[in-house]
Formats: C-alpha cells, sequence, structure tokens
C-alpha cells in the first residue's frame, strides 16, 4: 500500500471536504483557507512527490493521474473515509474529476476552483513537456516565473507575490516533472459533472486567464445542482491572493451539501 501525506483537522465527521491542491505547490497552499473553515472536517494531502508523498514513481511506472487517483483512495480508505466532498484548485481540480470519474460513489459534492478538466491540446501538451524536462534539470523556475506574472490577479499582493516565488523556486524538480508528464496524458473528463447528485460550484478568480467564466458556465449546464461563484481581483491562485473569500465560497459549498 503506497498512501500520500494526508493533514486532517476540524470536527471529525462522516463526510469531510479533501481539497488537492495546485502545481507547483503542496498541501500548506491550504493553510489558511483551513484555519479560517474551523472547525469544518478538513483533509489535504500532498500530491506525488511534493511534499512528504512518495515520489510518483513509487506509485506507478508510468506517469499518470490515475496512480494519483489510486493513492488518494487508499490514504482514504486507511483513514476509514468513505464519502466526502471534494474540492481541487488548478491542477487538484483535474484530479478531483478523475476522482470522481473513478469512485462516484464517495462524492456528494464537488468544487472545482481555477481549473480546467478537459484534456491537454497538443500545444498544452508540449509546453509540459518543456517543463517537464527543465525541472529534470533543475531549471523549472525559468519557466515558472514569467508564468507567475500572468496568473496572479490585479490586487494581489507583494507579500503574497513573494511568497508564490519562494515556494514557486523551491518546487520539487523530480516531482515537478512526474506529474506534468501525469497531467499531459490525462483524459477529458469535462462530464464528470453529471455524476455528482450533490451541488456543484464552480470557483474562479475573476483574473484567472485559465478557467473563464464562460468555460464553467459550459460545465455548469451539465451538473444537477451547479452554483458559480467569482472572486472579485484574483488569478489563478486564489487559495493564496484571496483565502477569506475562498472560505467563504467553500464554507457555503459545505453548507449545501450538509443541509
Amino acid at each position: 500500500m503506497t498512501m500520500l501525506n494526508m493533514r486532517r483537522t476540524g470536527q471529525p465527521s462522516n463526510c469531510p471536504l479533501v481539497l488537492l491542491h495546485a502545481l507547483p505547490l503542496d498541501s500548506s497552499m491550504w493553510d489558511t483557507v483551513r484555519k479560517l473553515l474551523e472547525p469544518i472536517d478538513v483533509i489535504t494531502v500532498d500530491a506525488p512527490g511534493f511534499g512528504a508523498s512518495p515520489a510518483g514513481e513509487e506509485l506507478s511506472d508510468e506517469p499518470t493521474t490515475m496512480a494519483y487517483v489510486h493513492a488518494l483512495k487508499e490514504t482514504l480508505d486507511h483513514a476509514g473515509v468513505d464519502q466526502i466532498m471534494l474540492g481541487g484548485l488548478s491542477m487538484g481540480g483535474a484530479i478531483a474529476a478523475d476522482f470522481v470519474a473513478t469512485y462516484p460513489q464517495m462524492i456528494d459534492g464537488l468544487a472545482l476552483i481555477d481549473t480546467g478538466i478537459g484534456s491537454d491540446n497538443p500545444q498544452r501538451q508540449e509546453f509540459r513537456a518543456s517543463m517537464a524536462e527543465l525541472a529534470e534539470q533543475g531549471r523549472a523556475f525559468e519557466m515558472l516565473e514569467a508564468w507567475k506574472d500572468t496568473m496572479t490577479g490585479l490586487e494581489v499582493t507583494p507579500e503574497v507575490q513573494e511568497s508564490l516565488v519562494a515556494r514557486f523556486k523551491a518546487a520539487p524538480g523530480a516531482g515537478l516533472a512526474w506529474i506534468q508528464r501525469a497531467l499531459a496524458n490525462r483524459v477529458d473528463r469535462s462530464d464528470v459533472v453529471e455524476l455528482v447528485d450533490g451541488p456543484v460550484f464552480f470557483i474562479r478568480g475573476t483574473d484567472d486567464p485559465t478557467a473563464s467564466l464562460e468555460y464553467f458556465m459550459g460545465l455548469a449546464l451539465n451538473a444537477k445542482q451547479p452554483r458559480i461563484l467569482e472572486i472579485e481581483g484574483a488569478g489563478h491562485f486564489t487559495a493564496d491572493e484571496k483565502p477569506e473569500e475562498l472560505a467563504l465560497a467553500l464554507r457555503e459549498f459545505v453548507e449545501r451539501v450538509t443541509a
């Protein structure tokens, strides 16, 4: 059994909120949001190769998001968790969609945050391949530095920007290379919102260039209980840029699911 590094806080429940983090960060991305959500039962995990989780190569010979999904399932099984509210930001949303497709019976609600759940087009696959090669050479920040300037919102503070830069620089090269290749090979999961009987929240920063309002509106058409929320002035990293607003949105999500 290969499990991911997991942290659980709040009052234990029969249906915790599981939050999956973005690239190139680890689950500490959720620390401020977690505190703001107290006493809600919150579980976070580090992705393969990040934080204290095992390397991707320990989960699968080939880079695949399904290895992440199955490791997450084993981790939840070990914790005695069989029903969850699932949320993911950016990469976390893509993994969440894979998880819903694989274990729909476990999902009481889904929150997709600043994310795309389709498959990569050839241009995006080429970008991920380049990123993986740079990461293996210890040069990933060359691409990440330019990337972060277009991904944060107009209202991002210098302190948040500096924190993101520092964590980008600390991103593990091997972990980043493995997960980029895994994401490049994933399948289109745009239809998974239909599998969720409970609420499906679509949350985005208004300045996020990667998850447009139009894109979320299209996905929401197929959800049984959709809700679209925008966080003004935030970019792609809403958990860092606007944690109070994101926590409010997630608290509403939890209240809708548990009502």
